[in-house]
């Protein structure tokens, strides 16, 4: 699928109509239409999500340099709220713990329903979410005995940031305001405190807090897109010759090559998120040769 306003190769599927699949074009927002036949492969799903949970209490015998063993746990924490969107599209989708809910520590239902997002997804995007977000949210999913969702590549935007750039600071509140993108609102601890006993005006703080984390890691991992080299190929999910880290299919060679101990390789850039990558390969003119080990 290929948008014929603006030649993305990003669109969601808006049902069908007189034999024909409609779609609508995530970059230009223009809808339009294919013949059922020429359908390719489903566009791969890109979610980007984070949560927000509750402080654990403990019995501790001082402030620094403790060590504090499992048994002094009072309460365990629980996932207070979530907010997650799909790539490119404008919702913000968000769910919170009700008061009850917070005075009981009872997430269940909060948990299933970014359960079925996860499901669907084909790649997840967070920052520190390979350490904290998916790891925490595994936990709480065999805690409640429920199934892992379908398998899922990761992007761990704090992960390319910290492998990728000497900066001062690789906290998302950081990269939003260095490059002038949707910042974080402003918390106090206080917030988190209240939540957790149910206040109703500090749970609908906290959701709007989550809704502009996500807005902000949106505009951070597009900005870091062009440098990561791990990204998973998007051509291999849409069956198609498109850019590896975008899925743009407006490419052009460089004067660049990328040299190998026996060959060569082209490099393009994408037109579009201005990603450099390698495509084919030509032979340097070494000749090949049989490699024997002399090892005894």
């Amino acid at each position: 699928m290929i948008c014929p306003y603006c030649g993305s190769g990003w669109g969601r599927k808006k049902g069908i109509r007189n034999d024909h699949q409609r779609w609508s074009c995530y970059s230009c927002s223009k809808q339009f239409q294919t013949p059922i036949g020429e359908l390719p492969s489903s566009l791969p799903r890109i979610l980007l999500f984070d949560i927000e949970t509750s402080l654990m209490k403990v019995y501790v015998w001082g402030l620094y340099k403790q060590r504090i063993p499992h048994g002094n746990i009072i309460d365990d924490w629980f996932v207070i709220s979530w907010a997650a969107k799909w790539l490119y599209d404008k919702k913000v989708i968000n769910d919170v713990v009700t008061p009850e809910e917070a005075k009981q520590k009872d997430d269940k239902r909060i948990l299933d329903s970014i359960w079925k997002l996860l499901d669907q997804a084909d790649i997840v995007i967070a920052h520190n979410g390979d350490r904290f977000d998916i790891r925490k949210l595994n936990w709480r999913f065999v805690s409640q005995k429920m199934k892992p969702p379908s398998p899922f590549k990761s992007i761990d935007t704090l992960k390319v940031a910290r492998s990728q750039f000497a900066a001062p600071s690789y906290k998302q509140d950081y990269l939003t305001k260095y490059f002038k993108l949707e910042e974080k609102l402003k918390t106090e601890f206080s917030l988190w405190t209240k939540a957790m006993k149910g206040d109703e005006k500090a749970l609908k703080q906290m959701a709007r807090y989550n809704r502009h984390d996500v807005m902000g890691l949106e505009e951070v991992y597009l900005k870091l897109r062009p440098y990561i080299k791990n990204h998973p190929n998007l051509g291999v999910l849409m069956d198609d010759d498109v850019c590896t880290n975008c899925g743009h299919n407006q490419m052009e060679e460089t004067e660049s090559v990328y040299l190998t101990s026996a060959n060569k390789f082209p490099v393009y850039r994408c037109l579009s998120c201005k990603t450099p990558y390698i495509r084919g390969k030509k032979n340097v003119g070494r000749t090949k040769t049989n490699m024997r080990s002399v090892a005894r």
